[in-house]
């Protein structure tokens, strides 16, 4: 069970790393974009490099989120209650977000299916959307695993992890 929590969460940190990177070429591709339009000469099809590269920075970042316990959480209504309840709430929200993110995951990776059968294509550039969208769907998949793996600590450890 280790080794699998231990695999996840570097894959986590992997998938992290690289939204971090394309963050960085995102803000990259933005200033260079600002700067050129100075001399009337801006890179076409900046618009939609970074959207296609906004939804792959969050969605890439979300399962590290995850494990770093980096999200907000609202626990004004849990803050003076036994840690019996607070480890039930936890299982509830962690159960409850691995089945939503099993179905956005679903859901996604039939809209890349039907993307890629389609042929869409952004409207400046024509690159097609189904990469995109099935990484999309991959990231839903692994933070779903992510919470399952999660879950399982909570029975194995005890631990909250909140």
């Amino acid at each position: 069970m280790n080794s699998v929590i231990g695999a996840a969460r570097r894959f986590s940190g992997w998938m992290n790393g690289l939204s971090g990177i394309v963050l960085f070429l995102m803000m990259m591709l933005t200033v260079v974009d600002v700067a050129l339009r100075i001399f009337w000469r801006p890179i076409t099809g900046t618009y939609e490099l970074v959207a296609m590269a906004g939804a792959v920075v969050v969605a890439f970042a979300i399962p590290q989120t995850s494990w770093d316990n980096a999200h907000i959480f609202v626990d004004f209504l849990l803050e003076n209650r036994s840690q019996t309840v607070k480890r039930v709430f936890g299982l509830f929200a962690r159960l409850l977000g691995a089945v939503l993110f099993v179905i956005l995951g679903y859901y996604l990776f039939t809209k890349s299916n039907h993307l890629f059968r389609s042929g869409d294509v952004s409207l400046t550039l024509g690159i097609p959307y189904y990469p995109v969208a099935y990484g999309l769907a991959f990231c839903a998949f692994m933070e779903a695993f992510v919470l399952v793996l999660q879950i399982a600590a909570l029975f194995k450890n005890g631990e909250n992890n909140e």
